[in-house]
């Protein structure tokens, strides 16, 4: 495994990827390694001075037997010198007394069974002028005669109790440090910890989309003035939202008001000419000069405008009022003999030519078979107006590995190229007698079947539309409702 991937997971797994969790390791660190310094430095300086002054008493204690023993070597009592020396063994550590004379003969030795001897320090023993003062640990200046020494053996048992108490000591009072300051340094954290992750938990909410929440700032004055700018934040952000909703709702009603007009007029505009022609129409009717030839021409006038009123108000209300479309499952085999004979019915100018492969027969589709044959009439018919009376539609069937397609072409002028972009868009028409809204029709239709719908020019003139159906998938549930 990489080191890097392994040193990342581990960092994540101990929290050693955030902020607190490696200024809790710094801290610990030297935390601890302060406390256990300080503390080896203090026992080791102290253990030091313990063990001199350890080392000091027995040489006091060395001097002070050598001052005492100098009555019994002058008499050269033996008695006197072992009494002294077993007085002096009842002293703690003390193992063993020697006292050697002048011709370094041992003329008494004492000492514990099983002694443990350490360390042995050496005094010797002088005899004093009458004139001495009676301090023995004071050294006089007059001439003094050695009369032998005393040699003291001591154990290192007390020294080492001694030292085992200080190093407990030391350990105690460093953990004790040691935790009061992790005590002292966790509290901090949290009193900055806490304060943060609130922020936190209000930013997510801010970010799903709720403003009425506000950070607590706590008690550091810092956090509390974050947290302070924050909600400052926020109320700006909330004001700013409200204006900016009020000048949706003012651009909403605007352009409501504005297509509510320019739809008042194009119905308008749409309606005033078939009716003009329609009054016009009604003259030679009232002349009983006028022939029946001219009275027939004047019936098939007015037929034709109420026809076209008639369609330009269902366009209307069709775009207006939107029927749901309801989604069946069939397969193609089923779905499209309906739908081409429609077409075929709509024009001998047009031609339908199915050179689909049988395996895609027997594929699916989630269809409202009306809307769908709408508008493909939709398109067939703005086909047809831009091929004119001698002109033709080719409306080929064919499909992919996913879709049913449908391509119709017309050997029209095409379509100019700056209006492909709005050739869908409501009320957008170049005809002189269009409402700019079939293909806008058509194009919500095909979208709410989750198809595609798109306009090209051919190379060698016209234009041509291809629809697009997706296929069922697999574990798709029969009939499914929607808006179009």
């Amino acid at each position: 495994m990489n080191f890097r991937l392994l040193k990342k997971r581990l960092a994540t797994r101990v929290g050693l990827n955030s902020i607190h969790g490696r200024l809790t390791a710094i801290a610990f660190f030297f935390i601890i390694g302060t406390a256990v310094i300080i503390g080896g430095v203090g026992f080791r300086y102290t253990a030091g001075f313990e063990k001199e002054r350890f080392h000091e008493h027995f040489r006091l204690l060395a001097r002070y037997m050598a001052s005492n023993a100098e009555l019994g070597m002058l008499l050269g009592n033996r008695s006197l010198l072992a009494e002294l020396s077993d007085n002096m063994l009842d002293i703690e550590d003390i193992e063993s007394i020697e006292i050697i004379n002048q011709q370094g003969e041992i003329i008494v030795t004492r000492g514990h069974k099983e002694a443990e001897k350490r360390g042995s320090v050496v005094a010797k023993v002088y005899s004093r002028p009458m004139n001495a003062a009676e301090n023995p640990f004071v050294d006089v200046a007059a001439e003094r005669e050695e009369l032998g020494q005393v040699r003291l053996g001591y154990s290192l048992r007390g020294l080492a109790r001694l030292k085992n108490k200080l190093a407990l000591s030391f350990l105690v009072i460093s953990s004790v440090l040691a935790l009061m300051s992790a005590i002292l340094y966790l509290r901090f954290s949290r009193s900055i910890r806490a304060p943060l992750k609130d922020i936190l938990r209000v930013a997510r909410k801010v970010s799903a989309g709720d403003l009425n929440v506000r950070a607590e700032g706590g008690t550091l004055l810092e956090i509390s003035t974050l947290a302070s700018a924050f909600n400052e934040m926020l109320v700006a952000l909330q004001l700013h939202r409200r204006k900016i909703q009020e000048a949706n709702d003012l651009v909403a009603k605007q352009k409501t008001m504005a297509e509510v007009g320019r739809f008042s007029m194009i119905v308008a505009h749409e309606i005033k000419n078939p009716l003009a022609i329609i009054k016009g129409s009604l003259g030679p009717l009232r002349k009983t000069t006028s022939t029946m030839e001219v009275k027939e021409r004047m019936f098939s006038f007015i037929d034709d405008e109420i026809d076209r009123i008639n369609r330009l108000i269902e366009d209307f209300l069709q775009f207006s009022r939107p029927r749901k479309v309801v989604l069946q499952r069939q397969t193609v085999a089923a779905f499209l003999p309906l739908l081409i004979n429609r077409i075929e019915l709509l024009s001998q100018q047009v031609k339908v030519m199915v050179p689909c492969r049988e395996e895609c027969l027997s594929r699916e589709l989630a269809v409202d078979a009306v809307l769908i044959g709408q508008a493909l009439l939709n398109i067939v018919r703005n086909g047809l107006d831009a091929a004119g009376p001698a002109g033709e539609v080719r409306v080929t069937i064919d499909c992919s590995d996913e879709e049913l397609l449908f391509s119709i072409v017309d050997n029209g002028p095409g379509i100019e190229e700056q209006d492909l972009s709005q050739i869908f868009d409501p009320f957008f028409s170049k005809k002189a007698k269009g409402t700019g809204l079939g293909l806008a029709i058509a194009n919500e239709t095909v979208v709410a079947h989750s198809g595609h719908l798109a306009a090209h020019n051919m190379r060698g003139g016209g234009a041509c539309f291809v629809l697009s159906l997706p296929f069922v998938k697999k574990g798709v549930v029969d009939g499914a409702d929607t808006d179009c």
